[in-house]
């Protein structure tokens, strides 16, 4: 046991050391502590471990581009369009994880990503249309969607549909719809949108952040904040699903504002989004069941083969609604292919655990997120925003907030939680940011080469800088405001209740395991 116990101090040792065990190296390098600081005089903001960490990203990032230049060949050397883009994504990857350090303003990343696209486009270092074309951009922006779409579905939790249904389904459809037909009727009114264009407008500006609501919601639940009622659980379900409810109502919109050859009467085309959306929720389920099954659940590398059949059938069914006019059936269709995909590997796997998925998941994110948020930076000239114009966008994003926030208030009237928490739920409901960065170009990418239609080609525009403005103000407000009230509006447990809590579930879940029959006992123990 002696040796044992040494044993493990010399192992956590050397896991805190530079080399401990490269005798090759002088002592003085091979004993160097991580955690210490690299120059004394800095203390703590540059350690070992900081220094290695961006060593790291520093190789990665140059081993990245000698890989693009070898393969794409001059495009990706400076002053050509490749190495524009690359540029971008990598500035807007740095300031997406430099402007969240900032204490007390708790910026997410997506708001210091969208400013690094502003920035490179008006400071006149690159201008993104101008290098690599419409086409080029509108294959990035559905690329990085589909990997937006893919986390959704994963996200969605069944235990708590389970626990919850109707609450959950009302908390997550209500609001958002209330607040998709007041951003249509001021779109409509004010902004002097078509019909069709308005309802499409507020189904992009009504969607909320799932990125930004859960990683708040999260860093609040492992202080014990909103455990004791089970909010984290529910609201992040919700977001979820408040999601999967929009963009299929996008489909819809999407679909009707673009099918129409101004021929025929508005109404002949509502058919056309409904088609899209069975069509996109019909693939969805046949892929995802297929995916269920295959490869067999025995296989060694089971989880790398489903990842790569998820990430593959999602990018089949983006890109191929392009080509067979199926406007926006396929972000669809990659929502309902990965909850059912998941649903299918819980029901026939007893042991099945979705952390691999979820970190595979999380790391593509973490690649794609800055090229789609700069790319949609990089698409604003902030020298053709008039400041009137500014105003009724602005106006029309609040207008849209308030009739959200008072239909989340009302829909929990009748539940268990107090107003302390309904506040909390509305502020929840607040942040928005990565849907408007994929959905709001998506119209203007149809139409820019389209000169024949002028009228709609500013009205896309239009609703990019609308996007542009949600982003900028409600992803760093929502964030701010629901990691400072989280504290204030919801009861914290401690430690001990939680772990109270789990092992009363565990008592639960044994008394209503059947019981064996004591003479069964008694006649094996005869035998």
């Amino acid at each position: 046991m002696k040796m044992s116990g040494e044993r493990k101090q010399e192992d956590d040792y050397e896991d805190i050391t530079l080399c401990h065990r490269m005798t090759i190296c002088h002592p003085l390098i091979r004993n160097i502590i991580i955690t210490e600081p690299v120059f004394k005089y800095l203390g703590r903001s540059l350690t070992w471990a900081k220094l290695f960490q961006v060593t790291t990203v520093v190789m990665m990032t140059s081993l990245g581009w000698a890989i693009l230049y070898f393969i794409l060949g001059d495009t990706m050397l400076p002053t050509n369009d490749g190495f524009g883009l690359f540029v971008l994504a990598i500035f807007s990857s740095c300031l997406g994880s430099w402007l969240p350090l900032i204490p007390y303003l708790n910026l997410p990343p997506v708001f210091g990503m969208l400013v690094a696209g502003l920035i490179v486009r008006n400071s006149g270092l690159y201008n993104i249309h101008e290098e690599l074309g419409e086409v080029t951009t509108s294959k990035i922006r559905t690329f990085c969607l589909t990997f937006i779409m893919i986390r959704a579905g994963l996200q969605l939790s069944t235990t708590s549909l389970k626990e919850h249904p109707i609450f959950i389904l009302i908390l997550a459809i209500v609001p958002c719809s209330i607040e998709m037909l007041v951003l249509a009727i001021y779109c409509k009114y004010i902004l002097s949108y078509h019909w069709d264009w308005s309802i499409m407008t507020g189904t992009i500006l009504s969607c909320m952040s799932p990125v930004v609501t859960v990683n708040c919601l999260l860093a609040l639940a492992e202080q014990g904040y909103g455990e004791n009622k089970g909010l984290t659980t529910i609201l992040c379900t919700a977001a979820c699903i408040d999601n999967v409810h929009i963009v299929s109502l996008f489909a819809v919109c999407y679909s009707i504002v673009f099918a129409k050859d101004g021929k025929a009467m508005y109404w002949h085309y509502i058919y056309v989004g409904l088609r899209d959306s069975i069509l996109g929720m019909l693939a969805g389920t046949f892929l995802g069941i297929c995916f269920v099954f295959f490869p067999h659940r025995s296989h060694k590398y089971i989880s790398w083969y489903r990842i790569t059949c998820l990430v593959l059938g999602s990018l089949t069914c983006t890109t191929a609604t392009a080509k067979l006019t199926v406007s926006g059936a396929g972000y669809l269709a990659t929502l309902v292919m990965s909850f059912v995909s998941i649903i299918g590997w819980r029901i026939l796997s007893a042991s099945f655990d979705t952390t691999t998925f979820r970190q595979a998941a999380f790391l593509l994110w973490q690649i794609v997120q800055p090229i789609l948020v700069g790319v949609i930076g990089a698409d604003i000239e902030l020298t053709h925003w008039s400041l009137s114009r500014f105003g009724l966008h602005l106006s029309c994003i609040l207008m849209g907030l308030l009739g959200r926030s008072v239909a989340a208030y009302l829909t929990m009237m009748r539940t268990p939680f107090t107003w302390k928490e309904r506040l909390f739920v509305v502020v929840c409901w607040l942040p928005k940011g990565t849907i408007q960065a994929a959905l709001g170009p998506m119209a203007y990418e149809h139409l820019r080469s389209n000169e024949n239609k002028l009228e709609d080609i500013n009205v896309a525009l239009d609703i990019v800088r609308i996007s542009v403005i949600t982003i900028l103000f409600l992803a760093p407000i929502g964030s701010s405001l629901i990691t400072f009230t989280g504290p204030v509006l919801l009861e914290q447990t401690t430690v001990e209740q939680r772990q109270r809590a789990r092992e009363l579930s565990y008592l639960r879940t044994l008394s209503l395991l059947p019981t064996l029959d004591p003479n069964i006992d008694g006649d094996r123990d005869a035998e």
